[in-house]
């Protein structure tokens, strides 16, 4: 009676354990996915991050003293970086797309979009759009807006030093 109580109780814990633990491991993937190529990417061009941040399927990242700016996201299971040189950049700007819902009695506003847009002095060029949120992601949203506030704060700083460095030069 005894051991088969024993037995019960390890089968009920494995029970709840084994799929906690393959749900976890599997919601990871991305990201493992992301850094080991942001690592590899980070090698082959000779960049330290001065500042980086991942959620999600994201990863943003800046190395101050080459004035680069490395943003990563997962898009159809491929992992797509975009290589920012902060040098050419004229300044950036947050673009947010919010949708009225009605919810239980109130009415209140749902972010559906979050970019960061990077405009270039060639105007030629087109805007690069660094998206930090949708509302179709599997990901909740997270602090989104500090986060890009942040990093526009952070890639403007940066782009403005480059035009001061050049102007003095």
């Amino acid at each position: 009676m005894n051991n088969s109580m024993i037995i019960l109780s390890a089968l009920l814990v494995l029970a709840v354990v084994i799929p906690f633990l393959i749900l976890n491991s599997s919601g990871k993937g991305e990201a493992k996915t992301i850094s080991n190529k942001i690592k590899e990417f980070a090698k082959d061009a000779h960049l330290s991050f001065d500042t980086k941040e991942s959620w999600g399927n994201r990863f943003i990242g800046i190395d101050k003293s080459k004035r680069i700016l490395v943003f990563a996201s997962m898009k159809n299971g491929e992992v797509v970086i975009n290589e920012v040189a902060l040098g050419q950049v004229e300044k950036a700007s947050i673009q947010m797309e919010t949708k009225m819902v009605k919810t239980n009695s109130r009415k209140e506003n749902v972010l559906q979009r979050l970019d960061v847009e990077i405009t270039y002095f060639a105007h030629l060029d087109e805007l690069l759009v660094l998206n930090f949120y949708t509302v179709e992601q599997i990901y909740g949203e997270d602090y989104e807006l500090k986060r890009a506030e942040k990093w526009k704060a952070l890639i403007n700083e940066v782009a403005k030093t480059a035009i001061v460095g050049k102007k003095v030069a």
